[in-house]
């Protein structure tokens, strides 16, 4: 069993890390946010910043690196890809929209229209075109199939009446997957259409949802008698079901949590000369066994992304590195809390916060991490329920 990156890899990672030192800001420090993928840095030019590096991003070809050739992707494996945002999130780098790049293109080539992938494919790639979630209701969440907002059928439109809740990036975003009820007579799942919603419709309205950190990351959408046309429904009527599923097979192979605690253990490195003397052994410890976990989950989600390019990835192997994820970004951001004191709790408005508030805001970050894209309690479920064969209760 061979463990090692190929030179060709290791060079692409260097080459990576080497276009961030470049593009980056001076002094960029990386506020993470719940979803670390997708986030814009609260700062007066953050998205701005966004913005410049996706569309460097999209020069070089890496938000569509793993697409096959003929959507204009360089066919990579996922290995490679999950090197680029390994890289990424190590940085806190901006300009990376998962849900366009990630998980609605590769969704597009096996359900999409022609005209769907001629019109969004591109823009995508190019990093010039940004889509968010229309999922998660403020009464179906982890029971996404108990969805009700409806879509209804009028000559060559759909009308759309409902609300979504915790959209991330929808603030910033120009298109929404929506995933609306459009024969309310079938059971659940069977009744459901996945549409693709230009957010500048008339009749949608976007709200911000603001976290405890302070920052816009998630959004409400209303939609209010909106129209939107037949040839942006994917998959066939009542097919939402199968293409969501597609989807959200996508957005678990990621590294970014386990990233962004190597990136901890980093910084707290350079900090024990402030920790105090008698407390030392004890962060010497802590910080071993984090980096032990954090190698055991980069191994966990390189083994996901290598079943992918294999074809045997099954559902509970995206929910492991997930679960374990999210756990691990949340005992690290609290450690690293308790070994740094007092003075780790100020924000980066007070200026003897270290790190000008990074721990603060990774702590706040990483108690929703363990809700988003799945509660940790839902992923036990599935692993259970799908690697275990346990019998429902």
């Amino acid at each position: 069993m061979d463990f090692e990156f190929t030179a060709e890899q290791e060079r692409f990672r260097q080459e990576v890390r080497s276009f961030l030192d470049k593009e980056l800001p001076p002094g960029w420090v990386d506020y993470i946010g719940t979803t670390i993928d997708d986030a814009v840095v609260h700062r007066e030019d953050g998205w701005q910043v966004f913005k410049d590096i996706a569309r460097k991003l999209g020069e070089k070809g890496w938000l569509s690196l793993f697409w096959p050739k003929e959507y204009g992707g360089q066919s990579c494996s996922f290995v490679d890809y999950l090197i680029f945002l390994e890289e990424m999130a190590r940085r806190g780098s901006p300009g990376y929209n998962a849900i366009g790049a990630k998980m609605l293109a590769p969704t597009l080539f096996k359900y999409g229209t022609e005209e769907q992938k001629e019109k969004h494919l591109k823009p995508i790639a190019r990093g010039e075109e940004f889509w968010c979630e229309g999922f998660t209701e403020p009464n179906a969440g982890s029971d996404l199939a108990s969805l009700q907002t409806k879509a209804v059928r009028d000559n060559s439109d759909y009308v759309i009446n409902g609300q979504k809740t915790w959209c991330t990036f929808v603030k910033y975003s120009d298109w929404c997957c929506l995933l609306a009820r459009t024969d309310p007579e079938l059971k659940r799942h069977r009744g459901i259409s996945f549409f693709l919603v230009d957010l500048s419709t008339p009749g949608v309205t976007v709200s911000p949802i603001y976290k405890m950190q302070g920052d816009p990351d998630f959004g409400e959408i209303f939609f209010e008698d909106v129209r939107v046309p037949k040839e942006n429904l994917v998959g066939g009527e009542n097919g939402g079901w199968k293409v969501v599923q597609t989807m959200l097979s996508y957005e678990r192979i990621a590294i970014a949590p386990f990233s962004v605690v190597q990136s901890l253990i980093e910084r707290l490195v350079k900090h024990v000369d402030n920790i105090p003397q008698g407390q030392r052994q004890k962060a010497r410890q802590t910080i071993a066994q984090l980096k032990i976990e954090v190698e055991v989950g980069r191994l966990l989600s390189y083994r996901l992304a290598w079943l992918h390019d294999k074809g045997i990835a099954t559902t509970y192997d995206a929910e492991m590195p997930k679960l374990f994820a999210t756990e691990l970004f949340k005992r690290s951001a609290r450690a690293a809390m308790e070994l740094l004191g007092l003075y780790a709790q100020l924000d980066k408005r007070d200026s003897r916060a270290p790190l000008q508030g990074w721990f603060e805001h990774l702590y706040l970050s990483s108690i929703g991490a363990t809700l988003a894209a799945g509660s940790s309690e839902l992923m036990k479920n599935m692993i259970a329920r799908g690697g275990l064969r346990l019998p429902r209760e």
